[in-house]
Parts: C-alpha cells; structure tokens; sequence
C-alpha cells in the first residue's frame, strides 16, 4: 500500500512538472517576444511546483547601444570639426579597416565553406551506404529530393 502511494505521489510530481516545464517554455517565448518588439527589458519570475523561483532577464535592446549612440555622436562632432584634409584621411583609414575587416570575414566564411564541404562529403559517403529503397529514405529523411533519383520501370 505504501508502494502505491509513492507511485502515486511520484507520478503526481512528474505531471506538475511536465505542466510546470510546458507552462515555463511558453512564458520565455512570450518575454523573449515582448522584449523583442517593443525593445524594452522583460524580467521573467516562474515558481517551480517545489517552491523555487526561476529568473529569466531579457534585453529589449542590447546594453552597447546607448554607447554607440554616445560614441557616434562623438564622432560626428569630431568630424565636424575637421577640415577637408583631415575628412580625407580620416574617410582613407575608414576604407583601409573596412577592407580588413572584410577580408577577416570572407576568410572566415572561407574556412566555413571548407567545413561544410567535408561534412557534405562524409554526408555522401553516409548516403552511398544507405541500402534503403528511394521512398524509404524519403520517409525518413536520410536524402532529399535531390540527392534521391527514382527509376521507373515500364
């Protein structure tokens, strides 16, 4: 009997838990979603069916903006104050750190592509082992329709 009534409690804890982590995941999306929108700061309090408390903080807008809007500003009166030689040399060491920084991006993009050339090829060796029929893969997602050639037999 008393085995029973463990089983039972425990059973009963596993559903106000499963409720609780349902109910939990749908307030985050909802804060996440308010904070995104309307770009203001959600603090998000969920108490667990034990009695704790769980505290989710969500930035509507991230905390460098009001230091980029500062540094901005900064800098435009400092242009402002420029004359048309130092506007030009300054606009040259705008281009030259633009044209680093793209470079450091395309190489990363590079070593992407090189990544995901080895996954696609261990992916294809994967594939050439499959000895599934075409619409069995299909069901199951190991190929898509690109990869799968169908043939018709008269």
């Amino acid at each position: 009997m008393a085995t029973g009534a463990a089983a039972a409690a425990n059973a009963s804890q596993q559903q106000q838990q499963a409720v609780f982590e349902a109910k939990h995941a749908e307030l985050l999306a909802e804060a996440r979603g308010m904070a995104a929108e309307f770009g203001v700061d959600v603090c998000a309090v969920a108490f667990r069916p034990d009695g704790a408390a769980v505290q989710h903080r969500f930035l509507g807008v991230a905390r460098e903006a009001p230091a980029v809007g500062m540094i901005r500003r900064a800098v435009a009166r400092d242009v402002s104050a420029m004359g048309l030689r130092e506007v030009a040399q300054h606009e040259r060491q705008l281009r030259a750190l633009r044209a680093i920084v793209e470079r450091e991006l395309q190489a990363k993009a590079a070593v992407r592509a090189k990544g995901a050339t080895k996954a696609g090829a261990s992916a294809a060796a994967a594939a050439a082992g499959n000895k599934r029929a075409p619409e069995q893969q299909q069901q199951a997602g190991g190929a898509g329709d690109k990869k799968i050639r169908r043939i018709i037999i008269d």
